[in-house]
């Protein structure tokens, strides 16, 4: 997605006012040619795979700040059903278990993506790489079918 595309979601599309325990999130970065995912846990805290290799909970504005230089992002997107946020207790619990532990990070083949998958499925070992694959599994185990902004103001 586009810095000008973000700009045209943040504003006429439809937002929701906070994820829901378990979304799963994401932001551009790269200039709309990547994304960055998490799990939304809950008290405006995102458990993410860092690009260091280190699983830790953040704030939004962490979220996207960690990425600095690479991040044109304005919106962080949420997994909903129509345009209700869907999330799942049993996901957030996974996220939160995996806090403070440590992956051998790679932009391919062991990603921010992968470990939010693991989140979602439970099988922390999964080939779920890229954004449209973590899509897919957001589907199956989110039931979602769409991606809303969060109505939050992250330059805050």
């Amino acid at each position: 997605m586009s810095l000008l595309e973000s700009f045209i979601d943040n504003v006429f599309r439809d937002k929701v006012p906070e994820p829901k325990i378990g979304s799963l999130v994401y932001c551009d970065i790269v200039t709309g040619y990547a994304e960055h995912s998490g799990i939304y846990v809950g008290k405006r805290r995102i458990v993410h795979l860092n690009g260091d290799g280190l699983i830790e909970s953040v704030s939004p504005q962490e979220f996207i700040g960690r990425l600095s230089g690479f991040n044109t992002a304005m919106s962080i997107y949420v997994s909903c059903y129509e345009t209700k946020a869907v999330g799942s207790y049993i996901v957030a619990d996974r996220a939160r278990i995996a806090v403070g532990k440590k992956r051998d990070y790679s932009l391919i083949f062991d990603n921010c993506h992968q470990f939010s998958a693991g989140c979602l499925a439970g099988d922390f070992d999964n080939s779920c790489n890229f954004m449209w694959m973590l899509k897919d599994e957001s589907k199956k185990h989110l039931n979602s079918n769409s991606w809303r902004i969060w109505d939050i103001d992250l330059f805050k």
